[in-house]
């Protein structure tokens, strides 16, 4: 009797996961225009887009079961981590994270694994899926910088090592590298701040009892930044003439340019008063020192005098730079 036995071997196949990461050539980041001032008091935000140049396939294995994978970056700067205007010799400092949570920062010059425990299922490295690998960047708070155009530009290095998978198991490793940069740009606009007290002519019962009052208006601009400051006519003029108003009534006065002057200071054409005619410390401002343009204001003679009251007037200081 013959006895046939047949013996079925379970062969299992296994089909490696592709995976690598594409290298973009150049990316970018831009902060937009910021205030001078804003970049002297708040850390300025902005991150690399459409993201840091590196897209990748993510594995199907976590960190625990092959720890030995990794997404590296290494990273240097033209300007030592700093963004320069090169028309003033200026420089913002800023940082480098790769989470817009600023937890995990990036230095200079040394190696940062994006394959880590933080990240893996934050940017979901897990499942094969392709990520575009994020890079953010903060600036440091920086006092007395012109206005301008800051830039810097980064080159990444990247290399990777990424298992190709079997039924859990890893076959072997697909590895590369690449390099990219990601130029960061930062406008900066000038600003002022202006300090304008109010002027007080005091009470008289007579138009001719009011003697003449000086006034300083105090203003600190962006270093660099020449610029004029006029007066307005007030909210209730007559051709040239200021004047004040209660209930229907008026009082002309005017306010003439230095403390001494008998020139109209207004805000149009050359009733304006530039920076470098400052009378406390003219010329192009400094960016830290506040330059005082004295004034003096005047009850003017000849008009008749109003009912009693108290008569009010708004001017509006404006800059013009």
């Amino acid at each position: 009797m013959l006895l046939a036995l047949l013996v079925i071997t379970p062969t299992l196949i296994i089909t490696p996961t592709a995976w690598a990461c594409t290298i973009s050539p150049s990316t970018s980041a831009n902060f937009g225009s910021v205030s001078s001032f804003a970049i002297a008091s708040t850390p300025q935000d902005t991150s690399a887009q459409p993201h840091a140049g590196a897209v990748c396939q993510g594995s199907v294995l976590g960190l625990a079961v092959v720890s030995d994978q990794w997404i590296r970056a290494t990273l240097s700067s033209a300007n030592q981590g700093e963004l320069v205007n090169t028309a003033s010799g200026d420089a913002i400092p800023f940082r480098i994270f790769a989470l817009a949570s600023e937890n995990e920062e990036i230095f200079l010059n040394t190696t940062y694994n994006y394959f880590n425990a933080v990240l893996i299922d934050l940017l979901g490295l897990i499942g094969g899926q392709n990520v575009e690998l994020p890079m953010e960047f903060r600036t440091q708070p920086t006092a007395n910088v012109a206005a301008g155009t800051y830039t810097d530009t980064l080159t990444v290095n990247w290399n990777w090592r990424i298992c190709n998978l079997g039924a859990l198991v890893c076959l072997s490793y697909r590895t590369g590298s690449g390099t990219n940069t990601i130029t960061i740009n930062l406008t900066v606009t000038p600003d002022c701040a202006i300090q304008a007290p109010d002027l007080d002519f005091g009470s008289a019962p007579l138009v001719a009892g009011f003697d003449p009052v000086t006034q300083t208006i105090d203003i600190t601009c962006t270093k660099g930044s020449d610029y004029s400051v006029g007066l307005s006519d007030g909210q209730q003029p007559a051709a040239s003439l200021r004047r004040m108003e209660n209930n229907g009534h008026y009082l002309e006065y005017q306010l003439y340019k230095g403390p001494t002057g008998s020139e109209r200071w207004g805000n149009a054409g050359s009733e304006r008063r530039a920076s470098s005619a400052a009378d406390t410390n003219p010329g192009t401002p400094s960016g830290v020192t506040s330059q005082g343009f004295t004034y003096r204001g005047e009850i003017l003679p000849g008009q008749n005098t109003p009912p009693a009251g108290t008569y009010t007037d708004m001017i509006v200081v404006d800059v013009i730079f």
